[in-house]
């Protein structure tokens, strides 16, 4: 299969570029396939002509996209208005990723496909008419999942360890619950249900919950790290974002659809760690 990846330069791109060893992956930088761009991405498709696009790139600074939400509203929602177009043209299948901040965090249980969305965030928001352009795609897959992070790039594995290493005091907060999700997780993942034909709203996560707190304490854990580590309240950690309380995802529907790759997430991160100790290549 030819599978054309915008944002090619992102972790979970180079997840995908990683793990996916049994199709023709085509990763054009930004000067060939510009999400900002409709001529530019309708020049694209034209040229590589894939069998499924995989829309990797986004703006995902959550609290940059409170000051500059007309460009996270462009990359996140209306760009893939234009992918879904071209895709729509082409017979191709659309691939989109989605994030658990769609929801405003006051259930009280896994968030299922059908529960109705409600973002707190410019982002939240963004990433929403995201979900609402991919569906224009006559074959289509939304990919929603949370808290993505790997052993490279910028995310909360890597902040976690570099400011351990400086000595820093570290405050995370202890009353956000969602599920972290590796890369490479949700890359293998994705390969099953692209290759398996999944189509429509798919949640994406690896299994079990924790806080931002719980998190760090297990990453350090897991590294053998020594770290001032302390909890906080979310009221303590002023954003210019506002985040979902609560935002574990069911997975109930994966599991009916085929197969269910993704791990509890304490296993995938031990896989990540033994990569970041150089135990795995």
């Amino acid at each position: 299969m030819k599978v054309l990846l915008t944002g090619a330069s992102g972790q979970l791109a180079q997840a995908v570029l990683r793990t996916w060893q049994a199709h023709e992956l085509l990763g054009p930088d930004e000067t060939s396939l510009d999400l900002a761009d409709r001529d530019s991405i309708r020049a694209a498709m034209a040229t590589f002509r894939p069998d499924a696009v995989l829309n990797l790139g986004a703006f995902t600074q959550v609290d940059r996209c409170e000051a500059e939400e007309e460009r996270a509203t462009l990359v996140n929602g209306t760009a893939v208005g234009w992918l879904a177009e071209a895709c729509a043209a082409q017979g191709t299948v659309l691939v989109q990723i989605s994030t658990d901040y769609v929801f405003d965090g006051q259930g009280a249980r896994p968030y299922r496909e059908e529960d109705p969305a409600s973002p707190l965030s410019a982002y939240g928001r963004s990433k929403l008419l995201g979900e609402a352009m991919a569906r224009l795609a006559p074959r289509h897959l939304i990919a929603r999942t949370s808290w993505l992070y790997d052993h490279q790039g910028r995310n909360f594995f890597t902040t976690m360890l570099d400011k351990a290493a400086r000595g820093e005091p570290i405050r995370v907060v202890d009353d956000q619950r969602g599920a972290p999700t590796s890369c490479g997780a949700l890359a293998l993942q994705l390969e099953a249900a692209l290759t398996g034909g999944w189509q429509g709203l798919v949640h994406m996560t690896c299994q079990g919950e924790t806080t931002w707190h719980g998190f760090a304490v297990e990453i350090f854990r897991q590294m053998g790290v020594e770290a001032d580590l302390r909890p906080c309240l979310t009221a303590e950690f002023k954003t210019a974002a506002r985040r979902p309380a609560y935002s574990v995802l069911c997975g109930d529907k994966r599991r009916l659809l085929g197969r269910d790759l993704m791990p509890p997430w304490q296993e995938a991160l031990a896989q990540v760690a033994s990569v970041r100790k150089g135990e795995r290549p």
